[in-house]
């Protein structure tokens, strides 16, 4: 504890003058306008560093190595999840035998790892995460984002050390969802600039959606396995003359208060990419 003491007495002013640093950048992120995002990706290879050891020191002071091995183990359970599985028939070894006998073998079709959020916005227009993992962590473009409680965004800048997450709270989101128990896909965006609220839109005004009522993703892209949870109903508006319902979704994800995060990269993303592109170019 006495060596604890003396630490922090030498190194004070060094600790002061990084907590400055970091307050001003975020105090500057804060004020930047969609027009001035870019040059905030600019800088970042820059200021990622200095943000990246502030946010390990906070989060090693509040959280712990015991936490490290919370997500260590939750990175485990999740890929053993039936979700991030395709299912193939191993119809070989069964020729000419009953159909009953075909041997179903798991071939893993997304793969989990973790990252810390150094740098949010939930109050602009549109708002965007830095995590400190990148290129070299094998971070890529269109990797599903997590949060412990539900879908976090989607990656889509990539620099060395860090990349940039789409979170639901920008305009350019949509994710491809599926509202439970009535079983209706539609898509997931953003609206009312709340950073707790989203909407759920494409469900026919005829669907039994209830308040409380799950929506989670369907798979239908090449990105989110189906079966994460996005949130819950919050409000269902029907209006007189639209064929639509209007439904208000609370985000299963609170921005934030979410520190780590999940990447789930899809294995089988580039072949699929593929034959869509086919389909685009018929």
């Amino acid at each position: 504890m006495n060596n604890l003491i003396e630490f922090f007495k030498r190194a004070f002013h060094v600790i002061v003058f990084a907590v400055l640093l970091i307050l001003s950048v975020a105090m500057l992120g804060k004020s930047l306008s969609f027009n001035e995002y870019k040059l905030a990706k600019a800088v970042q290879g820059v200021v990622g560093p200095v943000q990246r050891s502030g946010a390990d020191m906070v989060h090693r002071l509040k959280l712990g190595p015991e936490n490290e091995l919370l997500v260590r183990q939750n990175i485990e359970l999740m890929r053993e999840r039936e979700n991030m599985f395709l299912t193939e028939c191993d119809t070989a070894s069964s020729f000419g035998e009953n159909m009953d006998s075909l041997q179903a073998e798991r071939v893993r079709q997304f793969d989990i790892s973790s990252a810390h959020i150094i740098f949010r916005t939930t109050d602009k227009a549109f708002n965007y995460m830095i995590i400190d993992k990148g290129e070299k962590d094998g971070v890529s473009r269109d990797m599903a984002v997590l949060s412990p409680t539900g879908v976090a965004g989607v990656v889509t800048d990539v620099s060395r050390n860090f990349a940039t997450v789409r979170p639901i709270l920008h305009p350019e989101s949509r994710i491809s969802a599926v509202v439970q128990p009535a079983r209706q896909n539609g898509t997931v965006v953003w609206g009312d600039n709340d950073p707790r609220v989203a909407y759920l839109e494409d469900i026919p005004q005829h669907s039994e959606i209830n308040i409380g009522d799950s929506v989670f993703t369907n798979g239908y892209s090449n990105i989110f396995p189906a079966g994460l949870l996005i949130g819950t109903v919050k409000e269902v508006l029907v209006g007189k003359n639209a064929s639509f319902l209007t439904i208000r979704v609370n985000l299963a994800t609170q921005y934030n208060d979410i520190y780590t995060v999940y990447l789930i990269e899809n294995l089988y993303k580039p072949e699929l990419d593929t034959l869509k592109a086919n389909f685009k170019n018929e």
